[in-house]
């Protein structure tokens, strides 16, 4: 009998939990830099798309605090100078870990901190940049009896980043142009 109590009672809290599948689509903003004083570069803001899953810890009754994973497939944007096309891009892609912390409501809002490896392409260089990132968002879950659908309006920022100086080495100077504010929508199911 105490060979299957045990897992029972460990299978009882995982059964209770709720997953997450969702997809981001955010207008990403970049920073633009002056070099040796007179250039202007200046990458375009950019739309991406992002995959997440999310697990919930803890979910009682207006609280829910879960952990997330999150993937943005690279995506290019054009790099001007000056405001004329340069006829190169900049490439961004990441893979991310993070915390989020809801608040249930008729509008649920939420807060979390996310830890964001980016891989940062350039036309002679790459570089992976690693720093946290903060999110916020406010949203609206579906009411419905098995799998809950939502929508959302969510923004993160970074709270790091690199400033540039015409000193940097080839890879910092990539992480000076790494995006520093995603605006999005985020929608997917609970389960």
């Amino acid at each position: 009998m105490k060979k299957i109590l045990l897992p029972l009672l460990l299978a009882v809290p995982l059964a209770a939990q709720s997953f997450e599948v969702g997809l981001n689509v955010s207008r990403q903003v970049y920073p633009s830099q002056t070099e040796l004083g007179a250039f202007n570069f200046a990458p375009q803001d950019k739309t991406v798309v992002a995959g997440r899953i999310g697990y919930s810890f803890f979910d009682l009754g207006p609280a829910l605090f879960e952990v997330t994973g999150v993937y943005q497939p690279k995506a290019d944007t054009e790099v001007k100078l000056n405001g004329s096309s340069t006829g190169s891009s900049l490439g961004d892609e990441y893979w991310g870990v993070g915390a989020m912390f809801n608040f249930k409501a008729l509008v649920a809002v939420g807060a979390g901190v996310e830890y964001r490896s980016e891989r940062i392409t350039g036309p002679t260089a790459s570089t992976t940049y690693g720093r946290p990132w903060v999110r916020v968002n406010a949203g609206y879950a579906f009411p419905t009896p098995i799998v809950k659908p939502f929508i959302g309006l969510e923004v993160a920022a970074p709270l790091t980043s690199k400033t540039y100086n015409d000193a940097l080495s080839p890879e910092d100077t990539l992480k000076s142009y790494a995006p520093k504010l995603q605006v999005g929508l985020y929608g997917g199911i609970r389960f």
